[in-house]
């Protein structure tokens, strides 16, 4: 195993052993959900925190890895050095060490706190069994994204560092300012979209035993 892969795991690792307890003997059973349903969590996008958490919890249920890694921030995954080739190994990891979280959450209940800081808000999702209670904090964050589509394929644009410094609304129109490095020279921008979503930025797991 690499040390990659061992850095992975042991992460994972000391995010859920503490909800040992709370699986332990709970029934597990997931049903994936129905394309419809994956349609109505995905409809919205992930343009409110109840949205993102909602879209992940069903992404989870249906194991859409694309889906699931798109819900978590640029700062999540540059922290923890998780690509989406590598996020794989992460869940497979937290899986393993936790193997009914993903039933945990489809049975969670949520309330929504707004943040302290613009653009920051909190998703607390309540898991009561027969054993014990969890605590499930995520803490979420509203990002700038782009997508350009050019030379006839879509390019995968990296997340705006500031929606604030990045674009300016003038007599009614809106500029962006866009690296633009990864265009090819012969390439003509066939459609240009920018939008915020919010995105998971941290999750926090406390269980406590009754």
């Amino acid at each position: 195993m690499s040390r990659t892969s061992n850095r992975r795991t042991l992460r994972a690792g000391a995010v859920v052993l503490t909800l040992g307890p709370l699986f332990i003997g709970s029934g597990c059973l997931v049903t994936p959900p129905e394309p419809a349903e994956v349609w109505k969590a995905w409809d919205q996008g992930l343009s409110s925190p109840l949205g993102t958490f909602e879209a992940l919890r069903t992404a989870l249920r249906g194991e859409i890895l694309v889906a699931e890694y798109r819900c978590f921030s640029s700062g999540w995954k540059s922290r923890n050095g998780i690509s989406q080739v590598g996020y794989r190994e992460y869940r497979d990891s937290l899986l393993d060490l936790a193997p009914h979280f993903i039933w945990g959450l489809s049975q969670a209940t949520v309330h929504l706190e707004e943040g302290t800081a613009p653009h920051r808000a909190t998703i607390f999702a309540e898991i009561d069994t027969l054993f014990s209670s969890t605590t499930v904090r995520f803490s979420l964050v509203q990002e700038a994204y782009m997508e350009l589509r050019a030379g006839g394929r879509r390019l995968v644009s990296e997340p705006l560092e500031s929606v604030a410094l990045q674009t300016r609304h003038k007599e009614g129109q809106l500029f962006a300012w866009i690296p633009l490095e990864d265009l090819p020279p012969e390439g003509e921008v066939e459609s240009f979209r920018l939008e915020t979503e919010w995105r998971i930025d941290d999750i926090h797991l406390e269980a406590k035993g009754d």
